[in-house]
């Protein structure tokens, strides 16, 4: 761009152009440069490609030939014999099947039996309890029989003692207590009427006559049983467990009182049970057949002094 006072021969404007020029040649250079580099890779990146499909041409053609050769090779090898097929062998192969099918089958039904014992183990506890209860019973029933067996027999003993009567109604093989004498009174007489309601309907309950004391009573009871409700009788150890028979000791004092067991007919077996587990605990007893016309109970008292076995 010209200036307004231009001077063709100022030396700046020389400098200018001569900037200028170099800086063309310069730009010329280096597109020169780019287009020969661009060539020059161009040619060598044909060149790489041809070489490697020459040389896998050359491999694909080596292993065809060693193909060729391994299948010439495996021509010259001779065939397999040829073998006939053993009836037997085959009969054994057959067997074996059979067998190992068998044996799938009971390892089968073993899992499942143990699977079933496994579900079980959960309930072992609660039956060896019922168990040793029931080996318990048959061992004191065993060695109850076998007392009874090696007794000799006798004419049992009576003499007077001076103890209060507690009677005790043995009916359809269970224990009828007729009174509690767990809170006994300390009128002498007034515990004949101590009634126990767990064995007896003791608003029906009632004794008519006089009692005068221990040893001068004339009065007779008539006591309505609650049936299936006594304690039952199987065996000695099974009675002395019971939780009713035990409340039923601790009412009483051996050194104070004695049992009158009032034996009904149907469980005369049942006796000797009660009379063990009686005596085991201490006390005496007297025993009298009951002849009332069950569940509703009489007996009589009259003034003597009571005798036991």
């Amino acid at each position: 761009m010209k200036g307004r006072d231009y001077d063709p021969n100022e030396s700046l404007e020389l400098l200018l152009d001569t900037i200028c020029n170099m800086f063309g040649t310069i730009i010329f250079v280096s597109l020169i440069a780019a287009l020969l580099a661009l060539t020059s890779t161009k040619g060598k990146t044909e060149s790489s490609l041809a070489s490697i499909e020459v040389e896998r041409d050359r491999q694909i053609g080596a292993l065809s030939s060693r193909a060729d050769e391994l299948e010439r090779e495996l021509e010259k090898l001779p065939a397999a014999p040829t073998v006939d097929a053993d009836p037997a062998a085959s009969e054994r192969v057959e067997a074996a099947f059979g067998e190992i099918k068998r044996r799938e089958e009971l390892i089968e039904r073993y899992a499942a039996a143990v699977e079933a014992v496994n579900d079980n183990l959960a309930d072992v506890g609660a039956q060896i309890t019922p168990l040793r209860e029931e080996i318990e019973r048959l061992e004191s029933a065993l060695d109850a029989a076998r007392k009874t067996k090696d007794r000799t027999m006798r004419t049992p003993r009576e003499r007077e003692l001076e103890l209060r009567l507690y009677t005790v109604v043995v009916w359809e093989d269970r224990l009828y207590p007729v009174c509690d004498w767990s809170n006994r009174t300390p009128d002498t007489c007034a515990r004949f009427s101590q009634w126990d309601d767990r064995y007896t309907a003791a608003s029906s309950c009632r004794l008519d006559g006089s009692c005068r004391g221990l040893n001068a009573a004339g009065f007779t009871r008539t006591i309505p049983l609650r049936q299936g409700a006594g304690i039952p009788i199987t065996d000695t150890a099974s009675l002395v467990r019971d939780p009713a028979f035990q409340r039923l000791l601790a009412s009483l004092d051996a050194s104070e009182d004695m049992i009158l067991l009032d034996v009904a007919g149907d469980s005369f077996d049942s006796f000797s049970v009660a009379k063990e587990a009686f005596l085991g605990a201490g006390f005496n007893y007297t025993l009298s057949p009951c002849v009332a016309p069950l569940p509703v109970y009489k007996d009589s008292w009259i003034p003597g002094t009571p005798r036991g076995l």
